[in-house]
């Protein structure tokens, strides 16, 4: 059971509705990046993003963001940030003054039956390696076009968006282990995580605005 707390329609200052959590784990596109989000029933609509949902022990469980509607209301899917995300986003502002992002340097695909036929994959699960960035951080790494990532440190990946989402909780300069098939064959591999320049260090809000 959660209460998602906010100020639905600009007017209702200070309201407050109950539901339950659907999911933990729902991959949301929002503004063309896919997020893995907490998917409730309670009722959220405009006004209400950036508010709190909380669990009956008045725990943060994660900050209201969106809903899935065809008309603007609420239609009976909302999603929230999860606080593991919004814990990093938190420090990074309060820090630099800006939110830092760590890049792998790959493209990805969804791995579907067709494509574990056509390129002879031996799982479903994991983020499939389509292309890897000249000079980025997978490729320095060791990461080739046609691997399958699974993990990365102790974190699961089953899909391209737990991918982006446990790379999203780094900062640039970060190290993590890679852990992938190829050719049917697990590897792990140490990847140094890049800003958006390429380089390992942080973006200040300075180096954002120019």
């Amino acid at each position: 059971t959660v209460l998602a707390i906010g100020n639905p329609l600009g007017e209702l200052t200070f309201s407050m509705s109950q539901g339950i959590v659907s999911c933990c784990d729902r991959a949301i596109n929002v503004s063309g990046t896919p997020f893995n989000m907490i998917q409730v029933d309670a009722s959220i609509n405009p006004g209400n993003s950036g508010g709190a949902l909380v669990n009956t022990r008045g725990e943060l469980v994660g900050i209201n963001t969106a809903i899935a509607s065809q008309t603007g209301s609420y239609s009976g899917y909302s999603f929230a940030v999860p606080t593991s995300i919004v814990r990093k986003v938190v420090n990074d502002i309060r820090q630099y003054g800006v939110v830092q992002r760590a890049i792998l340097g790959v493209q990805m695909r969804e791995i579907t039956s067709e494509l574990k036929k056509e390129k002879k994959l031996t799982t479903l699960q994991g983020a499939y390696v389509e292309r890897v960035v000249p000079d980025g951080a997978a490729e320095k790494a060791g990461i080739k076009s046609g691997d399958v990532i699974t993990r990365v440190d102790d974190a699961a990946v089953k899909t391209g968006t737990d991918l982006q989402e446990h790379i999203g909780r780094h900062r640039p300069g970060d190290v993590v282990n890679v852990t992938l098939l190829r050719d049917g064959k697990t590897m792990t591999v140490r990847a140094t995580l890049t800003n958006r320049d390429g380089g390992t260090g942080v973006i200040s809000a300075e180096d954002k605005a120019s």
